[in-house]
């Protein structure tokens, strides 16, 4: 049992609480450390500003940078000023170049800049990158800049534009692949390139595309590609505020993680079952959902609700049979009547209690943020999600096969992309109304439905094979094929990645339409998509420590960034 245990769990409460959490990070001179630089990189945007022909794709990639490396927060007012004068200058139809009067457009400009103003939603259309593309399907710029180091520089943010594609965009699709395969081509002869933060840029932008990363990540690889090269920066006080910024967060996130992990030890949980303890795999998803440092007890609810979540799954998939599925099910739908399960093998019947009980501790927090009982929204819920959970158990045991339709149906809701973010939802927006608290949990609009189904599909689209080998069989694929009996293995997988890869563009254009007025807590809503996409670049980042996030928990979570 020990040994199991040990692999299930590499985080284990004595390492966690052993982290090193320097106190100078939250003494104030440190503090006003960074108030000084924030002050006079301020000053440098006012500074770039001055001029109407000024430098358009140094602005551009000034305000990049502050975005790549998780500070624009401090300059939102001058981001916006910057873009408002990018956009005078854009022309609909060939983009921009260099500076506003240039007659030459540049690829470069135009991909960065097409990135920027759509991330900030202004009306943009991808027709503007239709101007580099010649007769071969090739993209070039047209300007008098076309040395290797400008063309790497263009690929690498025509490839970062692509990913902003809205349905129908097609010539982001030829963008996209034409710079994945000239970047990829790149790497390969890494040892020609003088260059090496180029190389590392390449290789994050070919690894992670903007619906699958997170800004504290994105931090963290921006400030080593930044060291590598000292004149990609206006001035070196940006990426001293940039590691300062990202050390005192990171200490903030260690402080939590600890109490997190006391939480999780205080349970009693590992020594009635062997579970998979992710706890603070589930704190670096809640990082990727709401970083900014006074939503800590949002955090901390993600990260127990995702814990819950798993606990909830193990003990339906491998320790209870279906009966007592149904009646644990029946418990939570009755408003967590404990007295339902009384008969349920007593290790069981206590870690059900301490899901019990920590959903009525959450809810009692919810509750006081919100100036009104939570219980009736958080109990419906959780309901739909035992509900559905259940379901995939009774199919398991061969008790209904579902069709195709059914099983997203149910995997859509079993995803817990509602659970997941309601509860960090009524603790990070104040008084809502109960028709935007439904929306979270009841998928009543088109985007929390795309939320919902990119997440039940990420796994099976991207990590299918890995699943059979691991005895894993029911996904969308397997239940497509059965729907579909003429339809091949191979064409099934086709089937599903291209209809997950179509919906995560919807989604796109749905968050990023500049006609509509995004509410705070549909920001938070997305991230969770975003979030979940980091966990999948490598395989199932949540089952296998394998799969990337060992090195994500301690560049984000553990290891300082050297000042």
């Amino acid at each position: 049992m020990e040994t199991l245990e040990k692999s299930l769990n590499m985080w284990d409460d004595e390492f966690v609480q052993s982290m090193e959490t320097p106190y100078y990070l939250w003494v104030s001179e440190c503090r006003e450390r960074v108030e000084t630089l924030v002050k006079q990189v301020k000053i440098l945007l006012k500074e770039m500003q001055t001029g109407f022909d000024g430098d358009l794709i140094q602005r551009l990639e000034m305000v990049d940078a502050l975005q790549c490396l998780g500070i624009d927060r401090y300059f939102q007012d001058e981001i916006k000023a910057v873009l408002d004068f990018v956009y005078r200058c854009w022309d609909g139809s060939v983009g921009i170049g260099l500076g506003c009067k240039s007659a030459t457009k540049d690829l470069n400009a135009t991909a960065l800049g097409f990135r920027l103003l759509r991330l900030h939603r202004y009306h943009v259309s991808a027709d503007v990158v239709k101007n580099f593309k010649d007769k071969k399907g090739q993209f070039l710029s047209h300007g008098a800049i076309n040395d290797e180091e400008h063309m790497m520089r263009s690929m690498i943010n025509l490839l970062r534009a692509s990913s902003l594609a809205f349905l129908g965009e097609a010539v982001m699709e030829d963008a996209k692949v034409f710079s994945s395969v000239y970047l990829t081509h790149l790497l390969e002869k890494s040892e020609d390139i003088k260059q090496k933060s180029f190389l590392k840029e390449a290789e994050y932008a070919l690894l992670y595309e903007w619906p699958s990363t997170f800004s504290r990540w994105e931090a963290r690889s921006y400030i080593e590609i930044y060291e590598l090269d000292n004149s990609r920066l206006k001035d070196k006080i940006i990426l001293e505020l940039a590691k300062l910024d990202f050390n005192i967060l990171q200490y903030k996130y260690k402080m939590e993680m600890k109490k997190l992990s006391s939480w999780w030890q205080n349970s009693g949980v590992s020594k009635l079952i062997a579970v998979k303890e992710r706890s603070i795999e589930y704190y670096l998803l809640a990082v990727s959902v709401v970083d900014n440092a006074e939503f800590g007890s949002s955090r901390i609810v993600v990260a127990k609700t995702a814990t819950l979540v798993s606990l909830l799954d193990d003990l339906f998939d491998n320790y209870l049979t279906l009966e007592q599925v149904e009646l644990v099910t029946k418990a939570i739908v009755q408003g967590w009547n404990i007295s339902i399960i009384q008969n349920i093998p007593n290790n069981f019947k206590k870690i059900v209690e301490f899901i019990f009980k920590t959903l009525h501790e959450l809810t009692s927090e919810a509750s006081q943020i919100q100036g009104r009982d939570m219980m009736q929204f958080i109990t419906k819920a959780w309901a739909d999600y035992a509900e559905a959970s259940s379901k995939t158990v009774q199919w398991k045991e061969g008790q209904y096969v579902p069709s195709y339709n059914e099983y997203i149906k149910i995997a859509a809701t079993t995803g817990a992309s509602g659970l997941l973010s309601l509860h960090p939802i009524l603790l990070a927006v104040p008084n809502l109304e109960d028709d935007a608290i439904e929306k979270i949990f009841l998928n009543k609009s088109r985007f929390n439905e795309l939320i919902w189904l990119t997440r039940c599909l990420v796994d099976d689209a991207h990590d299918f094979q890995d699943d059979k080998l691991h005895g894993q069989t029911t996904s969308a694929i397997s239940w497509y094929m059965k729907d579909h009996p003429k339809c091949s293995e191979e064409e099934a997988v086709i089937h599903i990645n291209n209809l997950f890869d179509q919906l995560l563009i919807e989604l796109t254009w749905e968050f990023l339409n500049p006609n509509k007025v995004l509410l705070k807590w549909e920001n938070l809503y997305f991230n969770i998509v975003k979030g979940v996409q980091s966990f999948y670049v490598f395989g199932d980042g949540f089952q296998y420590h394998d799969k990337g996030v060992k090195q994500r928990v301690f560049k984000v979570l553990f290891d300082l960034v050297e000042i």
